[in-house]
Order: C-alpha cells, then structure tokens, then sequence
C-alpha cells in the first residue's frame, strides 16, 4: 500500500479520536446558556403541574363537597386518587421513559391528564368526578418524575446539583399557585345551570388547574430528545446534532465550529425486540439487586416520609388553617381549637357550609410564596451548602415545626409551623440528583419512577391518616408526621457523599 496513503488514513483516524469526547465532556464544551435555562423552565413547568393538580384539590373538594354531596371520609379517599395513580403506573411509565424517550412519554402523559383533568370539571355528581380525576392520576407519574432525569441529561455535570435543586424550588412555586388561583376564582359569585349541574367558581378552578399540563407539553412538543437516552439507543449521530445545536445556542456561535465531531460512550447498547413484560423484567431487576438495590430502598423510605407529609398531610391544610383561624381560639392550641369547632359544629350539621374565610387565602397564599421565595434561595446555594447538608436540614427542620404545632397557642406560630410543610419539597431534589448519580442511563428513569412510586405511597396513606387522625386524635398527627421526617432526616446520613467533579484536563485546551 502507498505509503502516503497510509499516513494519510493514520492522520484521519487520530484527527477523528482527537475530536471525540464523552458525553459529560460534550456537554461541558456545549456550556450552559440560554438553550439549557429554556428547557429547563419547560420541564419546570411539568414538575409544576404535578403538583397543581393534585395539591389543588386542598381548594377544589371544600369547595366542591356541597354540589358533589361528599362526606370528609369521600374527601379524604379522593384526595388520595392522585397517588394512587401514581402508585399503579410508575412501573409502566418508567419502562416507557427508558425504551421509547423522555420527550414523547412526557408531552403525551401530560396531555392525557390535562384532558381528564378538564373533563372532570364538567361531571355532574362524585362518582363521574372521581371516575375522571382517577383516570388523569393514571398520568401522574410520568410528568411528576421524569423530568428530573431528563434536566439531569442536558446540563454539564458540574451544574447540575445546582439547577435540580434550582428546578426543584421551582416546583415549589407550584404550592404557591394553589392558592393564588383559588383566591382570585372561588370567590366570584356565578352559578350558570346545564341542567345536569350548575356550572360554578370550583368548576373553573379545576380546569384551571388542568390547563397547566396541556401547556407544558405544547412547549416541550417542538423540543429536542435527551442526547443521553439517544446514546443509549446508538442514536449517536441525532446527540451530537442535538449538542451542536445546544453550543451553537448558548455561544452565540456556528454549529459547525463545535469542536466535537464524534461521541464516546462506554455505555453497552443492546437493541433486541423484546416483549413488554421481558423488558420490564430487564429494566427493574438490576435496581433489586446488588448494589443498587440499597439505594432504592434508602431513596424509597425518604421519599415515604416526605410525601406522607408533604402532599398527605398537606393536602388539609387549608382545611386546618379555616377552622383554627377563623375559630375562637384565644390561649388554645390548634387541636383544641379543632375540637372546640367540632363540638360547635354538631349542633348545626342540617347546613353544608363549603366557605372558604380570606384570612385562609391570605395567609395560605402568602406562606407559600414565602417558601418558594426560601426555596430558590437555599437552593441558588446548594453548591455551597451541599445537597446531603440541605436533604438532612431539611427533613429534621420541618420534622420539628410539625410536631411543636401540638404546643403554641399563638396563631401566627401556628401559621408559620403548619404553612412552612412545602419547604420540605427541597427535599425532593436532592434525593433525585442522588438517583442521577448512582444509576446507570438505561435504569435511571425506571430508578426514579419506582422510587417515587414507593414515595407516593405515602402520600396515599398520609392524606387518609390525616384525615381520620385530625378529628380523632389531633395531636397524634402532628406527632406522627413530624416523627416521620425526622427519622427520614436521620436516615439520609446513610447516603454516599458528593462526589467531586473534576474538570475534564482537555476542556481548557479546547478551542471554543
């Protein structure tokens, strides 16, 4: 062979393995900038319907009990509705997100349960209302987890702690909105009659709520696959144009000048046509054994305790804000002033009373803004703090405000206490940025869905245990929940420390 032949393949090859690079080391060249905070607020805005829909029905169901004829042993059951179509399909959306794409099973759960979620606005009685509210559940988990995994694949490595714990205070914005739009709406005195129902404020609400999800996944429907699930599929030419598009964005700069002209993984692909059952099979053993199957159980156990609290308990918030707030409660702590009102209430149970007071409004609405407000804060610093630091404070903090709610007797304590719950969805980040770290790609949307299916099973048991517990035995609750998240806090020392991400040595020669 022509020596000059030779020397000239021998200098394309080098060239090519010169211009490779990781993923992780792609994604530090394509840098962070406005393509990355664009879709990062997309996916935010999922993480935040998740959340509306379900915490909304702290507003919708006082609200609704009159024209729906519900009980508070009906209210307690579908306020738990959401979880428990969490519960039933996180096991399916989790294989659907790791062999068919982030992007699609997003953009279509989310349309799933806008649409049901709309539809049951417009049911006439608690059974159709039930009905549809349990079939938008059946789409929950999709948008409430996936998300998280997927902002994770389209940051470099060193800013990711960060922006999930960043994106997950976001989240907590949502709290926020709950009240907001039920203030602005509940109070608007219409009653429009279709003969089957009357057409009112909470109706409005609800598909308020509702249209979060259509929203969020008509924004994310024009956006790009996650490089790294297209890695794992030997997608590798479709990453590396979606990584020439993120550094020609966020450089200001042509696709072509992007350094990287090959990717690099280590990560084996394996493209069989398996069944759906031999594939779930494939896709969740791994997390059941060694050595994963420690961290599921410790991610699960915390997420437990955390949504127990956070949408179990918090779900009757307002509930207990109304009654404690707007009763005579003068040197009375809350569960006394509860079972004052209770006692009251016995005397005039002909009447349905679905009235919600403004001070409820007001202080719920502030609360929650407040905390949100907190939330960015700490976590615009979690880098400094550290995300095992923030996930144990957490925990043990609001563990602690909700059992001393059993002993002040000043109602701006009370407020402070009982309102600062969604602080404990900061939680909830750091948790999952542990899940991006230790599980593999092709198990780590499967790893989170479970996980937090595990998770919601807590809030299905927090939001019926709340609601037997609050009229039965007040100041167990509070004992119990707050007890919870402290051993849920203590329990997170058991997780791995951070690691330390060095800067890849030929980022800082590379031309940009």
């Amino acid at each position: 062979m022509d020596t000059n032949k030779i020397n000239a393949i021998t200098s394309f090859v080098g060239s090519e393995e010169k211009n490779a690079a990781t993923l992780d080391h792609a994604l530090h060249i394509a840098g962070l900038g406005w393509y990355n905070i664009k879709y990062c607020l997309v996916l935010a805005l999922f993480l935040i319907s998740a959340i509306v829909e379900p915490v909304g029905y702290s507003y919708t169901l006082p609200a609704a009990k009159c024209d729906l004829d519900m009980t508070d042993a009906q209210r307690g059951f579908l306020s738990s509705v959401p979880y428990i179509g969490i519960i039933l399909t996180s096991f399916f959306w989790g294989y659907l997100v790791d062999t068919k794409g982030r992007k699609m099973t997003v953009v279509y759960s989310s349309l799933c349960a806008g649409g049901f979620a709309i539809l049951s606005a417009f049911m006439p009685n608690f059974l159709s209302f039930t009905i549809c509210k349990f079939l938008s559940s059946l789409c929950l988990a999709c948008p409430a987890a996936v998300p998280y995994t997927f902002i994770g694949e389209i940051l470099p490595l060193k800013y990711r702690d960060t922006t999930l714990s960043i994106i997950n205070a976001m989240q907590i914005t949502g709290s926020a909105l709950v009240p907001l739009f039920a203030w602005a709406i509940l109070p608007l005195d219409f009653r429009v009659n279709f003969g089957a129902y009357d057409f009112v404020p909470w109706r409005l609400l609800a598909i308020i709520y509702g249209l979060t999800f259509i929203v969020s996944a008509l924004l994310l429907s024009c956006g790009p696959e996650s490089p790294k699930y297209l890695i794992s599929q030997g997608k590798h030419d479709e990453a590396l144009e979606v990584l020439r598009t993120m550094y020609s964005i966020n450089k200001g700069k042509s696709p072509d000048d992007y350094p990287i002209k090959r990717l690099r993984t280590d990560e084996f692909v394996k493209k069989e046509n398996l069944g759906i059952f031999t594939s779930l099979k494939v896709q969740s053993l791994p997390l059941l054994k060694a050595p994963y199957i420690k961290w599921m159980a410790l991610n699960s156990f915390i997420f437990f305790g955390l949504f127990a609290t956070l949408n179990g308990l918090y779900i009757w918030l307002p509930d207990v804000l109304n009654r404690v707030l707007t009763g005579d409660g003068e040197g009375l702590t809350a569960c006394e002033v509860i079972a004052q009102r209770l006692n009251q209430t016995a005397y005039n149970s002909a009447v349905c009373d679905n009235s919600i007071d403004t001070i409820t409004y007001l202080i719920n609405s502030v609360a929650n803004v407040s905390c949100a407000v907190i939330a960015v804060v700490v976590s615009s610093s979690v880098k400094i703090i550290g995300k095992k630091r923030l996930l144990i404070t957490v925990l043990l903090l609001i563990g602690t405000f909700c059992m001393l709610i059993n002993v002040v007797t000043q109602d701006v304590l009370f407020a402070i206490f009982l309102s600062s719950i969604p602080i404990a969805g900061l939680a909830i980040g750091p948790v999952n940025a542990y899940a991006v770290e230790i599980f593999p790609t092709n198990l780590r949307g499967m790893a989170v869905s479970l996980s937090m299916m595990v998770g919601r099973t807590g809030s299905v048991t927090g939001a019926n245990v709340a609601g037997l517990l609050l009229n039965a035995a007040c100041e167990a609750t509070f004992y119990l929940f707050g007890g919870l998240l402290i051993i849920c806090g203590l329990s997170a020392f058991m997780l791995p420390s951070p690691k330390v991400v060095p800067v890849p040595k030929d980022a800082t020669t590379t031309k940009l």
